[in-house]
């Protein structure tokens, strides 16, 4: 039996469970339906489509709620996987997952009509073997909001991912981009509502055109470009000309914590069309905020803003801060544009600025051209690598005074420390604590807030002296211990969640420790001549309870320093219990803290 007919009487919703094998089909599914391959631990399912229909997909998805998943699709004479056509529009639910597509004609992933999907967890590569202008990774024209998430596309024809003249909305997310002819991404023609974050993008772009390289806008909007690697791309690590052709302008077009790096020409090259020129103007400028990104050892310029590009005259006003521009072969900042480019508060790759021949001749930092603002600049670069510690932290502390009172009994019987003692010449009673201790026994579940009570139990050793004071000097007539074991208190602490900071051995840990103590001894009151047999303690504990637990700390490099030699710091008064200046962290207002 084919796949097909399992697919055909499978009903709505149901699921269809491919065996291990090659099977040289194209299939159709037009219900809602999962489609799933084996465990890789008992096999491979492999969709072979070759020598099969011309330009039809392997899997051709025609409804919606369809997932496809731990599949091989490979050798088709069309795209791997296509989704809608002009009857079948507007689906959505589409979920294509842990898949491998290689080796087809046209693009590995295709939709078309609207079609809203999920691309994720797959490896895309080698697509794009035929003719025609499909022949890339992933191909969305025109799509309904979509998310491309953590898949390998690698060495396709073309782009790793094209999209064009949608506003649902794009998502484009930890993905493995390399090895393409045009760009690790494209988007083309009046696509906007869309965010690229978190990608590896490199050597990308033949440098055939200038609309090639990492990520390549054209006419359209990436509202957010943020925490990509973008290596070795040709000729720009970004290239954006023209914003769509329809407005409002975004409120901010930031592109930020992206390391752009070996560039052939530039890191980032900007234009939008201004008025005077052949074209009509863009309806709105560029005018991107270019943060925090690392912009290193590019051909050409860290970041080029251009000027009469395509006949008209550039207008784009990117402001550029906080960034590494360090090591580009030609400038730091290029602008070509008559206006004035504000690049302040950037490191340029010394102390001294970026050289300018006029206005900063001693720079030795990365040159700009006229027309950029550079002045303040970072006289330190921007942490670009850093330490992960793991650290025990402290979540919260209190400090709390318990006050313990006892009646212990004088030990008078045979063998015991006060036989044959004249009780009556006690004038005075000493008390010295031995140990003090301090265990937590129980957690509440958390009130709000994550604020829990906290049960302590304590447990004390004294010691007893009971004292003559008749002769000089006073005389002990006998001393014994006493123990204080059954006495609970309670505070209230935040506790962070379990395995929430650092995973499940992370803590949180509780504990409990004693910092102070004293004791203060009484003998029993008695008629004139009577001896005493009990003595009366007040016992005062003072303890911090804190809440731990491992976190991870990142400590940035700056370069190497070498520390001043540390002083020993002078000896500590004793602790009060309150501390009359609290300890860091703050406290949590709770009765009895």
């Amino acid at each position: 039996m084919s796949i097909q007919n399992d697919i055909d009487a499978a009903p709505p919703g149901g699921t269809v469970n491919i065996a291990p094998g090659i099977y040289n089909e194209q299939l159709v599914i037009d219900k809602p339906l999962t489609l799933s391959g084996p465990d890789p631990a008992t096999g491979v399912a492999v969709i072979d489509a070759a020598g099969l229909t011309s330009g039809e997909p392997t899997i051709h998805i025609l409804a919606s709620d369809v997932i496809v998943e731990n599949l091989t699709l490979q050798n088709g004479p069309g795209p791997g996987i296509g989704a809608g056509n002009a009857t079948f529009t507007d689906l959505t639910g589409i979920i294509i997952r842990n898949n491998i597509i290689r080796d087809h004609d046209l693009a590995g992933v295709l939709t078309a009509n609207n079609a809203s999907m999920i691309i994720q967890d797959n490896i895309i590569v080698d697509n794009g073997k035929g003719a025609g202008f499909q022949r890339v990774g992933v191909y969305l024209y025109p799509h309904g909001k979509t998310e491309v998430l953590r898949n390998i596309i690698k060495n396709n024809f073309g782009d790793g991912i094209f999209a064009r003249a949608s506003s649902s909305g794009l998502l484009i997310e930890e993905n493995e981009i390399e090895k393409h002819n045009f760009s690790g991404i494209t988007l083309a023609w009046d696509e906007t509502n869309v965010t690229i974050r978190n990608n590896k993008i490199s050597e990308c772009g033949l440098g055939a055109n200038d609309e090639q390289g990492g990520i390549v806008i054209v006419q359209s909007m990436a509202e957010i470009i943020t925490g990509n690697s973008i290596l070795s791309c040709n000729p720009f690590g970004i290239h954006w000309g023209w914003t769509p052709t329809f407005g409002p302008a975004p409120p901010q077009i930031l592109i930020a914590e992206n390391t752009i790096v070996n560039s052939v020409q530039d890191g980032i090259f900007l234009f939008s069309q201004g008025p005077g020129g052949f074209i009509p103007p863009d309806p709105f400028p560029l005018e991107p905020d270019v943060l925090n990104n690392q912009l290193k050892n590019n051909g050409r310029a860290g970041v080029y803003v251009s000027n009469f590009y395509y006949y008209s005259p550039g207008n784009a006003n990117p402001k550029i801060h906080c960034n590494n521009i360090v090591g580009n072969a030609e400038f730091g900042v290029f602008n070509n544009t008559a206006g004035e480019v504000d690049a302040t508060d950037n490191w340029w790759g010394d102390s001294s600025g970026p050289f300018h021949p006029i206005l900063n001749p001693q720079g030795t930092g990365d040159p700009v051209s006229n027309n950029v603002l550079f002045s303040p600049w970072k006289t330190v670069p921007k942490p670009q690598e850093a330490d992960c510690l793991v650290v025990e932290k402290v979540f919260d502390q209190c400090f709390k005074e318990d006050i313990i009172v006892r009646d212990f009994t004088i030990p008078t019987g045979s063998n015991e420390p006060c036989e044959n003692v004249d009780l009556t010449r006690v004038d005075r009673v000493n008390c010295t604590v031995l140990s003090a201790e301090c265990e937590i026994v129980d957690v509440s579940p958390p009130v709000s807030d994550n604020l829990r009570t906290i049960t302590v139990k304590h447990k004390l050793e004294i010691q007893i002296d009971l004292i003559d004071e008749t002769p000089a000097p006073f005389a002990v007539l006998c001393s014994f211990k006493a123990e204080v074991n059954n006495f609970y208190s309670q505070a209230q602490l935040y506790v962070p969640p379990s395995g929430v900071v650092f995973g499940p051995a992370g803590g949180p840990f509780l504990y409990c420790t004693v910092v102070n103590s004293t004791c203060f001894c009484i003998p029993e009151t008695t008629p004139p001549g009577e001896p005493i047999a009990k003595v009366i303690c007040t016992v005062k504990m003072c303890k911090v309870i804190e809440v731990h637990a491992f976190v991870k700390l990142l400590i940035p490099h700056l370069g190497i320093c070498v520390p001043e030699p540390c002083e020993a710091a002078p000896q500590q008064e004793e602790i009060e219990c309150p501390p009359v200046d609290k300890l860091f962290p703050p406290q949590i207002n709770a009765e009895g803290l």
